[in-house]
């Protein structure tokens, strides 16, 4: 299920497959809603008991998509200023991001995992 919102009050809740055939059906207004949010509930309202928690199979499927979104700050002429210019300025911040993810992906471990930010991308021009 599905609630079409206006604000925080739910105007109307549809049963449709994905939430994605929700946003092609409404657009965006649905797009913030979680699937277990119900009538007469509100958007915030938290995950019920039963809704499954990431498997360790899972946090490593993340930990690669997040290593892959992030492979562009290993190669080394976008930090070399005599190579890039601009050049990425904070190349460490994203050594250091890499290696706390990839803990994950090398020892996964099943549950709500608080993953670390991505640093702001710092570009110098030389």
């Amino acid at each position: 299920m599905i609630a079409l919102l206006d604000g925080n009050n739910i105007v109307l809740n549809v049963i449709v497959a994905t939430l994605e055939e929700a946003i092609e059906t409404f657009g965006d207004a649905c797009a913030e809603c979680p699937p277990w949010v119900g009538i007469g509930m509100d958007i915030n309202t938290p995950q019920p008991p039963y809704w499954n928690e990431p498997t360790a199979d899972d946090n490593k499927a993340t930990s690669v998509i997040l290593l892959q979104e992030t492979d562009w700050t290993q190669i080394p002429s976008v930090s070399d200023p005599s190579l890039s210019n601009p050049y990425l300025a904070n190349k460490l911040a994203f050594d250091q991001y890499r290696n706390d993810v990839r803990q994950y992906a090398i020892y996964p471990v099943a549950g709500n995992i608080t993953w670390p930010t991505v640093p702001t991308e710092n570009w110098v021009k030389v």
